[in-house]
């Protein structure tokens, strides 16, 4: 075994390098998008945002209370949570408005089940419709067949009182052969009977 064989190993593919993504801004420098790569910037960022916020804040302030301080302040979270909900209305609206049906998913079910849907009958699937089906044109055949109307049927009947006929006709035949045979017996009997007188 080769010595330190097992300290560095080599991994295959390697690392992904991606070139940074630069962008020139007003001054004509290149700025990097890349969050890894300018995260001071992105200090930057959050406080403009927040300082926007603040602003935007401030004048719906002013535009509900018609320009007068007759409005209590609101605190801080009072705030967030009437923003949050002006917010909601206007995407309310505009989603009523704005709905394309290309981009509707299909398979979304806006409907979810109650408890007293469990109670109500559910659609068969297709297999459970086809076998009841099935089952039921098998009993219609059966009360069919039972009351002698299919052709199955008749040539059943048919073929079974043709069977009677001949068990009829076999058994009169054996009744006229033990009848010829016990009168033959009987007479061999009285013959043999004047033999002895």
């Amino acid at each position: 075994m080769v010595r330190g064989s097992g300290k560095f190993k080599t991994k295959r593919g390697g690392g992904r390098n991606f070139s940074k993504h630069l962008e020139i801004d007003e001054n004509g420098t290149a700025v990097s998008l890349d969050k890894r790569w300018a995260k001071e910037e992105d200090d930057d960022d959050e406080d403009k945002l927040e300082e926007e916020d603040e602003e935007e804040e401030e004048e719906e302030e002013e535009e509900e209370g018609g320009g007068s301080v007759t409005q209590p302040e609101l605190s801080r979270a009072e705030r967030k949570a009437l923003k949050k909900k002006q917010a909601d209305q206007k995407q309310t609206a505009e989603g009523e408005s704005d709905t394309d049906a290309d981009l509707i998913n299909p398979n979304h079910v806006e409907k979810k089940m109650n408890i007293s849907d469990l109670a109500a009958p559910r659609e068969l699937t297709r297999k459970e419709r086809e076998a009841k089906e099935k089952q039921e044109a098998k009993d219609r055949y059966w009360k069919l067949h039972l009351a002698g109307k299919t052709d199955e049927a008749k040539s059943d009947l048919a073929r079974l009182k043709k069977i009677k006929e001949e068990r009829e006709a076999a058994q009169a035949k054996r009744k006229a052969e033990a009848e010829a045979k016990a009168a033959e017996i009987e007479a061999k009997r009285k013959a043999a009977e004047k033999k002895r007188t």
